[in-house]
């Protein structure tokens, strides 16, 4: 009792929802898992100390933030109570839930009663992000939408200018800069706490007069457009059915209607990533979805996909060369390296070596998804090492690998020998190399 009224103290006089403290950092991922304080401290706090209680929208709402969920309880929570206490009073909250059923729907029902600029329409059954994403937009009264993951933390004023930068006729589709996004907008993040975060992202504010790029896609963890331009493109293709691919496929489409898809630098959002699709991983479900949304996108579009880049950055870009430098240090010239690399090409730079994706395509390029579990990581594994793979490179960004997929990494340890590990990264010899010296 003690420790939630001390929570409930610290919510209050914190400059959000939630207590500075409160650790974001996930404990696993594929799906993102929380430290059980964080998930502890997040459902045992009412909601009367979050949300304050706020009437409807007063006329026509300046935007429509449109959310789907589909449990993950604990997401739903530091999204939609970090909404109800940063955004704007003239911003409506649409929330589409895909048959819940973790306690999800009851929360909604009372947040919507305590706060009710939150819409809530409630599906029976999982009918897919596409569906319930155009769903949410139907039902949404704003000039302005914001598609938005019910597994972000929008910090204060974010998603106020994100509105702004679509005001320009120019601008088709506008995403935020995030701490995890698998494409260029994507920036390396300091912060570790909620208090962190939300410091971070006001010192970011400032340091971006200029804020627009273009992207290739803005992903829609957080993106926005005007009515019209939603009303010109149409609605989300929903023949990618659950998920992936959909905001590939709508990026290509704004920008061919003639207008610019870009990431605004000045609009921070948290994102946890893999919340929701995350638990197809786990299920054996992801890999397939991914390969058949990819080839509905690719006979849609009659080009191949390719994996996106990583926007390079000096911190990444030190973390590269340090990698190169010990692995070449380690590795013997002329030795064949599998690197987990997530498609990141300057990963492969590797001298006189040949180095390979892992897990790769049928081609050699990179698979697109992470493996969808223990199993499929050792089958990949060993079919690399079956063509001549005598080494594997873990990076720092792919260590929680080994606590995700935890068969696998009693099977390095098993059948491979570490011959380098520091805090940049792993290498571990396949023993390849001492079976082909017998043959």
């Amino acid at each position: 009792m003690a420790a939630v009224e001390s929570r409930e103290r610290d919510v209050e006089t914190s400059a959000g929802p939630f207590p500075p403290s409160l650790v974001l950092t996930p404990i696993s991922r594929w799906p993102t898992t929380l430290p059980d304080a964080t998930i502890g401290a997040v459902l045992e706090t009412p909601i009367k100390r979050t949300v304050r209680t706020s009437g409807p929208v007063a006329g026509v709402p300046r935007a429509s933030i449109v959310i789907v969920t589909l449990d993950g309880l604990v997401f739903t929570r530091l999204c939609l109570e970090s909404l109800a206490a940063t955004v704007s009073p003239a911003y409506e909250i649409v929330v589409v839930d895909n048959g819940s059923t973790d306690g999800t729907v009851e929360y909604l029902d009372e947040l919507s009663n305590r706060d009710r600029r939150v819409r809530v329409e409630l599906s029976a059954q999982n009918v897919g992000f596409g569906p319930a994403t155009n769903r949410g937009a139907e039902i949404a009264t704003g000039d302005v939408l914001i598609l938005l993951n019910n597994d972000t933390i929008v910090p204060r004023g974010s998603l106020e200018r994100l509105a702004a930068h679509v005001s320009d006729p120019r601008m088709g589709l506008i995403g935020a800069v995030t701490n995890r996004a698998g494409n260029e907008a994507q920036i390396d993040v300091p912060y570790r706490t909620y208090g962190e975060l939300v410091q971070f992202a006001s010192e970011r504010v400032a340091a971006h007069l200029a804020p627009l790029f273009d992207i290739r896609t803005a992903t829609m963890f957080c993106a926005a457009m005007r009515r019209e331009v939603w009303n010109e493109v149409g609605p989300l293709d929903e023949r990618f059915e659950v998920g992936l691919f959909e905001d590939e496929d709508y990026s290509m489409r704004v920008r061919q209607a003639g207008y610019r898809v870009v990431c605004a630098r000045d609009v921070f959002v948290h994102h946890f990533g893999q919340a929701s699709i995350g638990r197809l991983a786990r299920t054996g479900e992801y890999g397939p979805l991914f390969h058949a949304n990819r080839a509905r996108w690719e006979t849609k579009w009659g080009v191949p996909w390719q994996p996106y880049g990583r926007r390079a950055t000096a911190v990444y870009n030190e973390l590269v060369e340090r990698i190169r430098k010990a692995v070449c240090d380690t590795v013997p010239v002329g030795a064949t390296v599998a690197v987990i690399s997530k498609g990141d090409a300057e990963l492969l730079e590797l001298g006189e070596r040949q180095a390979w994706h892992f897990p790769q395509h049928e081609d050699g390029g990179y698979a697109g998804h992470h493996p969808a579990d223990s199993a499929e990581c050792i089958a990949e594994l060993e079919r690399l090492r079956a063509k001549g793979a005598e080494f594997l490179v873990i990076p720092s960004t792919a260590t929680w690998w080994l606590d995700h997929y935890e068969a696998f990494a009693r099977y390095l340890s098993d059948h491979c020998r570490v011959v380098l590990r520091t805090s940049d990264c792993a290498v571990m010899a396949t023993a390849a190399r001492n079976e082909r010296s017998h043959t």
